[in-house]
């Protein structure tokens, strides 16, 4: 009965048995290159990626005034490319906030025009309280050095000096002098406050209401962007996946045959398997992995231990991985039988690598089996080799 669960017996191949120590099919030459050639295919490639998405026509972009409210607005969908807006103005302007056609169909111009005015006149009252502070932390400055001075005038006044280097008299002069500047200024920062003030609630309310309105306007214009995206997907689908099932079918007829123009193909398959690679990721990034992502970085701030153990099984996920992989590869490679020719095409004993020009049908270090006599010729073959060398007959 058949059974689904046996263990099959790996074939080895005596000609060709691959998984070799020091056989080397392609010189270093031949290496460098193809690794110019991966180069240049990838860039090549990745740029004519991109070139592909001036093919559908991308969505207007949105006016500098909206990227105020971005983050204001919560989207379920986060779309691959941002949202295109250009350099941020502090001063709000018609002219440069140049709003497309999404932000004129939901009126949003109109909700600027009470704010601009705002802003303009808000714009020199902080400048003037900037330079109405560098003023007051200047007086201040002096007045603790003044103060300082006077305290040392006092222990020299104190001692009878004759020839004070700080007289108590100037510097009272000086303290009062500064302390009338210093509250000057103190109260003209207190009124530049308040109008500050007075003006950023007025803006407030103002951008309350353009936060309601560019809701629905992020909305459509984040399904103009993810459809646009879709369009670049399929573009870049069909450009390269026929590309990679091709270069993968050559690859595998000439791994087959062990061919050693299977390298190039190897390169190939690299070239169009990053690119391919580029191409899913982009698009499933858009779909959840951006979400997952942003929600995975919320629970590593609330919950330290959520991050320690994902860390640890990282961890763990490594080892098993590559350190599985490597047993995997090292299995391959030491398997006995591989040894056993490896070591007999090297003239070697394959149990313990002693010279078989020292051995005639056992090794004269280890004492195992080298040779032992054909049951159809009765000639000394190698024990471990499937064929007699002299009758050909196979074991």
């Amino acid at each position: 009965m058949f059974n689904l669960f046996k263990r099959k017996t790996e074939e080895i191949s005596r000609t060709t048995p691959g998984y070799e120590e020091t056989e080397r099919k392609t010189p270093i030459t031949g290496v460098i290159l193809l690794f110019v050639m991966f180069v240049a295919g990838a860039f090549f490639g990745w740029r004519a990626l991109d070139d592909l998405g001036s093919i559908p026509q991308e969505p207007e972009p949105l006016s500098v005034c909206a990227s105020r409210y971005e983050d204001s607005v919560y989207l379920e969908e986060t779309a691959v490319r941002p949202f295109t807006t250009q350099p941020f103005y502090y001063e709000y302007d018609s002219d440069k906030c140049q709003f497309n056609a999404l932000e004129k169909e939901h009126n949003i111009a109109p909700l600027f025009e009470p704010r601009m005015p705002l802003e303009r006149e808000l714009k020199p009252l902080q400048e003037n309280l900037n330079a109405t502070e560098n003023s007051l932390n200047e007086i201040r400055y002096q007045l603790q050095r003044a103060t300082g001075e006077y305290g040392i005038g006092l222990q020299e006044k104190q001692a009878y000096i004759e020839q004070p280097l700080f007289p108590t008299g100037a510097s009272t002069q000086s303290i009062s002098s500064l302390r009338t500047q210093e509250a000057d200024l103190s109260a003209k920062k207190s009124g530049l406050d308040n109008q500050i003030s007075a003006i950023n609630a007025k803006i407030k309310k103002i951008d309350e209401q353009l936060k309601e309105a560019y809701k629905p306007v992020f909305k459509e214009q984040n399904k103009k962007l993810r459809w646009y995206e879709f369009k670049v997907f399929i573009l870049q689908f069909i450009v390269i996946f026929p590309l990679f099932l091709l270069i993968f079918w050559g690859y595998l007829r000439l791994h087959r045959k062990n061919s050693p123009y299977a390298i190039i193909f190897t390169a190939m398959m690299a070239v169009v398997s990053l690119l391919f690679l580029r191409i899913i990721l982009f698009w499933f990034w858009g779909l959840f992995l951006a979400r997952v992502l942003e929600v995975l970085v919320e629970w590593f701030k609330k919950y330290e231990i959520i991050r320690t153990l994902i860390l640890y099984g990282g961890m763990i996920l490594s080892f098993a991985v590559f350190g599985g992989a490597v047993y995997w590869l090292q299995k391959k490679v030491f398997d006995p039988r591989r040894v056993a020719l490896r070591r007999f095409r090297a003239k070697q004993c394959p149990h313990c690598q002693t010279n078989l020009d020292l051995s005639v049908f056992y090794c004269p270090n280890c004492g195992g089996q080298i040779k032992g006599k054909c049951e159809k010729c009765g000639q000394a073959r190698f024990i471990g080799l499937p064929n007699c060398p002299h009758c050909g007959d196979k074991k």
